[in-house]
């Protein structure tokens, strides 16, 4: 979203001297606020024109699948990439940036209904969903990892096998071509498809196959790449507590704030995007990305490294079979 020129200082260089840096014309930027997508994204919020009501770019994110077999199974998103409280609606625009037939894998499946579903509540203390922490969030790393709820993101399967049987159920895996767009609610459970695995071996053996030279072009990787956008009202308010929120990390006074009211008081974090783009905000992103984005960046490698040692953790304790215990739904 945010690029520099060449020779501009690198946004986590912290160090080096200051230089203004320069926006330079971004194909993302302009997808995420200039094109259609924030238009249908507020209609489908039930946003209007008549109210006071805006909405705002919460979280972009590039991803590319691989030709792993592992992805994170039926979710929610975290506050790491929906950091607003869950009071908030929302919609995320998936953008398809390669074809992704279905027979191929490596796409996108919807738990359709599930966001709606009268057993969501239980699926959400399973897996400790963003609904279930405490409205003064988390005082620090150990008290994130040591008191949170469920069985952690990804792990529904385990935790929940009954939900997880209804998800896979109702689950919808779209023939998608580059340039397609799935909008989906904040709240309805998805996950990325792994890819067949005779796709898999076929690349390897073409891999593995290539002996270099100006011949012949090596293969090109097994990737699906997908541009996300997530979309909020303005009213909507970053998460209290122990985090690695950007804006938080910059100032702390951020927390719990709307949107809205920190973009007036600390710059375009959270640029508009609907009614209208706000041409002072736009203004703002190079002073914001030169003098406080990588002080916030810097601070929040120093969160991941609080955190490496309960991540570590989790990860052997996941190795080890019985460790993650099933859920018991609340009736």
């Amino acid at each position: 979203f945010l690029e520099i020129r060449k020779g501009s200082r690198k946004a986590n260089d912290v160090k080096s001297e200051a230089v203004q840096p320069q926006l330079i014309p971004s194909a993302f930027r302009d997808v995420a606020l200039r094109s259609a997508i924030p238009q249908v994204a507020a209609e489908l919020m039930g946003l209007s024109e008549n109210d006071e009501t805006n909405m705002r770019m919460l979280r972009d994110v590039f991803i590319a699948k691989d030709d792993g077999e592992y992805c994170c199974g039926w979710h929610v998103d975290d506050y790491g990439y929906w950091p607003a409280n869950p009071s908030s609606d929302g919609i995320n625009a998936w953008i398809a940036l390669d074809d992704m037939p279905i027979e191929k894998g490596g796409g996108f499946a919807l738990a359709a209904g599930s966001h709606s579903a009268d057993w969501r509540m239980d699926a959400h203390r399973a897996v400790g969903a963003t609904t279930t922490y405490p409205p003064e969030g988390f005082q620090n790393a150990a008290d994130m990892f040591e008191n949170r709820t469920g069985a952690g993101t990804c792990n529904i399967a385990t935790a929940a096998p009954e939900i997880f049987s209804r998800m896979e159920e109702s689950k919808r895996i779209y023939n998608i071509r580059a340039g397609d767009v799935i909008f989906h609610t904040r709240w309805l459970f998805h996950r990325t498809v792994p890819f067949e695995r005779n796709v898999v071996q076929h690349w390897l053996g073409k891999y593995r196959d290539y002996r270099g030279g100006h011949e012949a072009a090596p293969p090109s990787p097994l990737l699906h790449r997908r541009y996300s956008v997530r979309y909020a009202p303005g009213t909507a308010e970053l998460p209290r507590g122990y985090g690695t929120e950007l804006s938080i990390l910059s100032d702390t006074n951020n927390a719990g704030k709307s949107l809205d009211d920190v973009v007036r008081s600390d710059g375009p974090w959270y640029p508009q995007c609907w009614p209208s783009v706000n041409s002072q905000e736009m203004k703002q992103l190079a002073e914001l990305m030169n003098k406080k984005l990588p002080k916030a960046i810097a601070r929040q490698k120093e969160r991941v490294k609080e955190m490496r040692p309960f991540l570590d953790t989790i990860a052997r304790e996941r190795q080890t079979p019985g460790r993650i215990k099933p859920f018991t739904a609340i009736n």
